[in-house]
């Protein structure tokens, strides 16, 4: 039973980011800070996710067989890279390989020195436990999430363009040194917290540090309670299978179009962007409904989380089983849209999950989930390597049942774990923290009156 003076402090708490919220909303748009942060975050995503994707169409260049004329008039096929299918998974894996040991590394070193000086996922729960208000986690988190399906889109579109062009060799040094400059434009434009940050209006400040209440980077981590709680490894199951059909149609879109629909180069990019492109809107709606249901009252933050994860993977389960046999091109890649863009609403729910169990703890068991969702896209390309050795249709057709049967598992995980309210064991860094605070308040305080 929560006792009335602890509810006259939740009531004059809630009153007073009312009122900062009236005082914040008087801002210009473009003068507030935070969403500054979202477009340099959905920025940095843009191109985390053209260094990540352009391998896939790029290997599809590097293994075309073109027609060769000798000196003699003789026409003869050549390969740059003869590769069979086991070699292409593992070297569509081989990103992956260094971005996992990122993963927990990231989490931590985020948690400690701010999440401003590094974009790997887990550093993003850093930047949104400072600058996201409550209400407001959901969509800011989409908005920037936007960034990795607008990234995934224009590296297939533009890498067949690129290497028609130019060689595949221009695909990565393009990337490559779009990424640079986003990140000495990173280096000066954000700051670690509201309370640093010298550009940020009164206005603003206020209302965020009223929303989100005091962080401590320095706190120490409960290690066992988080591998112990079965809303924590929800998370992770949703990544996972979030991840698994995600990378899936990431890394071996392009092959499958060039396989089975007979797509040449330039047109297996275009295409292949079109589903990463169409989710966009998705992840605005999804972020928007996420955030308004749960100011509305018509649903509680875990129900929130529950049926964003799950109906997602369902109806995703199903459109991948559509896929598998459908024969018509245009009809797959309608269902492969709709699958796509179905994995909005999952961002709304285990990505910022995290934040509702243990803010304090967050980019931690964002690091665990996606150090495991990585893993699928170590494992997917590597399984589909195995299995489309001929690259036949009913090979392909495999490989899209283990990802749906992978959908409907974690739909299932999810349904029964999944929670939205801040865990027993991150209640006691609050606090903590508040202790430190009012602490600090009397020391003041003291000083004051001496």
């Amino acid at each position: 039973m929560v006792s009335n003076s602890a509810k006259d402090e939740d009531g004059r708490i809630e009153e007073t980011t009312n009122a900062h919220q009236l005082e914040d909303s008087k801002v210009p748009f473009w003068r507030k800070r935070r969403y500054h942060l979202v477009l340099m975050v959905f920025l940095g995503l843009f191109n985390l996710y053209t260094l990540r994707i352009n391998l896939s169409v790029a290997i599809v260049a590097m293994t075309k067989k073109n027609n060769v004329t000798l000196d003699n008039e003789t026409i003869v096929e050549e390969q740059e890279f003869e590769f069979d299918s086991k070699q292409e998974g593992l070297i569509l894996s081989s990103f992956f390989y260094g971005y996992i040991a990122t993963q927990l590394v990231g989490g931590y070193l985020g948690s400690r020195f701010g999440g401003h000086l590094g974009i790997v996922p887990p550093s993003i729960m850093v930047i949104w436990s400072k600058w996201a208000p409550f209400y407001e986690r959901s969509l800011m988190g989409n908005v920037a999430f936007t960034g990795g399906y607008i990234g995934t889109g224009v590296a297939m579109l533009l890498s067949g363009v690129l290497a028609v062009s130019w060689g595949w060799e221009s695909i990565f040094y393009f990337f490559g040194s779009v990424g640079c400059l986003w990140y000495i434009c990173w280096l000066f434009v954000i700051k670690e917290s509201p309370e640093v940050d010298p550009f940020i209006t009164e206005a603003e400040k206020k209302y965020i540090m009223t929303s989100i209440g005091d962080s401590d980077k320095m706190i120490s981590h409960p290690w066992k309670d988080i591998f112990t709680s079965p809303p924590v490894w929800a998370i992770v199951v949703a990544n996972l299978t979030a991840m698994w059909g995600a990378y899936t149609l990431l890394t071996q879109l392009p092959m499958f179009l060039n396989d089975t629909l007979d797509f040449d180069l330039d047109t297996t990019g275009y295409v292949s962007g079109i589903p990463f492109i169409a989710v966009v809107g998705f992840l605005f709606i999804s972020g928007y409904l996420a955030d308004w249901v749960r100011v509305k009252g018509y649903l509680r933050t875990g129900q929130v989380r529950r049926y964003w994860n799950c109906v997602a993977f369902i109806v995703q389960m199903a459109f991948i089983l559509l896929t598998a046999f459908a024969t018509d091109p245009i009809v797959s890649m309608v269902y492969i849209t709709l699958a796509v863009a179905a994995s909005a609403f999952p961002w709304s729910g285990y990505a910022v999950n995290g934040l509702d169990l243990a803010p304090s703890h967050a980019s931690i068991i964002f690091g665990l989930s996606n150090t495991f969702g990585t893993l699928s896209g170590i494992v997917s390309p590597i399984v589909m390597g195995h299995i489309v050795t001929d690259k036949t249709r009913e090979q392909w057709q495999i490989v899209f049942f283990i990802t749906a049967s992978i959908y409907l598992c974690g739909a299932i995980f999810c349904w029964f774990f999944v929670r939205g309210t801040l865990q027993p064991w991150a209640k006691i860094d609050q606090e903590k923290l508040a202790a430190k605070k009012k602490e600090l308040e009397n020391d003041k305080m003291e000083s004051a009156e001496n």
